[in-house]
């Protein structure tokens, strides 16, 4: 799913499936690999939870980070947060500006969004377009690649995920999904190859975690290659 950066190029990853699956488990190795295979920074939001799963040095917002500039020899990775015991959730167009302002210094970025959508559906997009003014979080998808801003980027909900993020992406990491996510899937050209058959089938609740965390690999027009993956496995 990184194979990208080996053409010195940005990845643009989506991670989908219903809750509990492991989504957001595999971001983290995803995190990790790219860190390890790559000299960029890695600015990431969560803010769903009151604790968060990456490890990072942690920040509100852009502000709390102009206030408080982090120590890099600390590590590579910043964590926004926003406020989530007040319910203010961060502002993802901020985030992927200044991921292009790095850019514009030569310091390459990946932007990870553990769930893209998930409460800002109104403030992003309607109708899987992107509203009037939204511009730098698109532009990470539609012109990331060569200047080095990348995007891993995560989706319970697929049908509201605007156009641009699933015909940009070169890889979708798929768990278990059903209904209409999968639809939208096959509308988006990821399911050929038997996919649709296997996803509704992928491990995942109420199985034990420990029996979870099944999910394919899919590329846009190409058929699935019919491998099933498992975390840790």
């Amino acid at each position: 799913m990184l194979s990208q950066l080996d053409y010195n190029e940005a990845p643009q990853v989506g991670v989908l499936g219903d809750t509990g699956c492991g989504k957001t488990t595999l971001i983290l190795d995803i995190v990790d690999a790219y860190q390890r295979r790559s000299p960029g920074s890695v600015l990431v939001v969560d803010d769903k939870e009151l604790t968060t799963k990456f490890l990072g040095q942690e920040r509100r917002d852009v502000d709390d980070l102009i206030a408080r500039p982090v120590d890099w020899q600390l590590g590579r990775v910043i964590v926004f947060r926003g406020d989530v015991a007040r319910g203010r959730r961060v502002d993802l167009e901020t985030i992927a500006e200044l991921a292009w302002a790095r850019v514009g210094r030569s310091r390459k970025t990946l932007l990870v969004y553990d769930e893209l959508l998930a409460g800002r559906e109104d403030i992003l997009c309607k109708n899987s377009q992107w509203r009037s003014g939204i511009k730098w979080v698109p532009q990470g998808f539609t012109m990331g690649r060569s200047p080095g801003v990348g995007n891993i980027w995560g989706a319970q909900i697929v049908q509201d995920v605007p156009n641009e993020v699933f015909n940009c992406s070169s890889a979708i990491a798929t768990f278990r999904l059903a209904g209409t996510g999968l639809m939208k899937l096959k509308e988006r050209d990821y399911l050929n190859g038997g996919a649709a058959e296997v996803i509704p089938r992928l491990a995942g609740p109420p199985l034990p975690p420990a029996q979870r965390g099944e999910f394919v690999v899919l590329r846009r027009g190409q058929p699935w290659d019919g491998r099933i993956f498992k975390k840790g496995a």
